[in-house]
C-alpha cells in the first residue's frame, strides 16, 4: 500500500537533484555551492548520507524507530546550549514536558515515543513538525528545494533561459553561504541597470502596491503573476499532475 507514496517521493527528489544540476550549469557554478553542512543540520542526515543521495544513491531503508532514535541523538548532540554543552536528560524532560526516564528509553532507542511526545520535542529543539517522521528522501527534498529557489532566482535576475525543468518548485530563497552570495550580486547587477521602464506611472504604481503588501499577501499573488509571464508552469500543459508540495 505505501509503493505509490514512495515513487512520488522518489520523483520529487530526482527532479529537484536534475533541476538543481541543470541551474547549476547554467550559472557555471559547481555543486561545491551546496553546503551539505547546512542541509544536515537541518534534516538531521549524516553528511555523507546526505552528499551519496544527492549523487543518485538509493537511501537505505530504515524503520520510523531507526529514525527517530538516529534524529534525536543528532539533535541532542548539534542543538547545544549556550555554554556550548548538551541538553541533559532532566533539560529535554522538562521542555518536552516527559519523564527523565523516556528521555534515556528514547535515545537508546529502545522506546518510539507517540505523537503528542513528538511534538514536544520537536518544539524543544525548535526543529519544524515531522522532523522526526520523514524518511530521508523526503527530508532532503524539502531542504533542497530552497536551494533550487535560489539558484532559480538568480539566473532569472541575470537573464539565463530556463527551461519548464528548472522552473517546476519555488517556496522560499536561501539567502545564506555562497548561494546567498550569488543572489545578491545578481540582484544588486539588476536593480542597478537602466529601466526606463521604472518610470511609467501605472509600472511605478503597480510596484510601490506590491511592495506595501505583507509579506503573506506577496506569496499568494506572486505565483499568479508569474504564471501570467509565462514563467511557470500551467496546470493545462500537464494534464493529470499534481502541483509540486511545498516547502516545509
Amino acid at each position: 500500500m505505501d509503493a505509490a507514496p514512495d515513487a512520488a517521493q522518489a520523483d520529487d527528489l530526482a527532479e529537484v537533484i536534475a533541476s538543481i544540476d541543470e541551474l547549476l550549469a547554467l550559472l557555471g557554478l559547481d555543486s561545491d555551492v551546496i553546503e551539505l553542512d547546512d542541509i544536515s543540520y537541518r534534516t538531521g542526515i549524516p553528511v555523507d548520507r546526505v552528499q551519496a543521495m544527492i549523487r543518485g544513491a538509493e537511501a537505505e531503508p530504515r524503520s520510523l524507530p531507526e529514525i527517530f532514535q538516529q534524529r534525536l541523538v543528532f539533535l541532542r548532540e548539534t542543538r547545544l546550549k549556550s555554554g556550548g554543552k548538551q541538553f541533559s536528560h532532566d533539560e529535554i524532560a522538562a521542555g518536552a514536558g516527559i519523564s527523565h526516564g523516556q528521555v534515556g528509553y528514547m535515545l537508546r532507542g529502545e522506546r518510539m515515543p507517540g505523537l503528542k511526545v513528538l511534538g514536544g520535542l520537536e518544539r524543544f529543539f525548535e526543529v519544524p513538525p515531522g522532523f522526526f517522521t520523514a524518511s530521508d528522501r523526503d527530508a532532503l527534498c524539502r531542504a533542497l528545494r530552497p536551494v533550487h529557489d535560489s539558484l532559480t532566482h538568480t539566473a532569472l535576475l541575470k537573464g539565463k533561459g530556463i527551461t519548464q525543468l528548472a522552473m517546476r518548485s519555488s517556496a522560499s530563497s536561501d539567502m545564506s553561504g555562497r548561494l546567498g552570495d550569488e543572489l545578491r550580486a545578481a540582484l544588486t547587477f539588476a536593480l542597478n541597470q537602466p529601466a526606463p521602464e521604472r518610470d511609467d506611472p501605472e509600472v511605478r504604481e503597480l510596484t510601490d502596491t506590491m511592495l506595501a503588501l505583507t509579506p503573506k499577501s506577496r506569496r499568494r499573488i506572486i505565483p499568479l503573476i508569474q504564471g501570467l509571464l509565462g514563467l511557470v508552469r500551467s496546470d493545462s500543459e500537464h494534464p493529470g499532475e499534481g502541483s509540486s508540495p511545498g516547502a516545509p
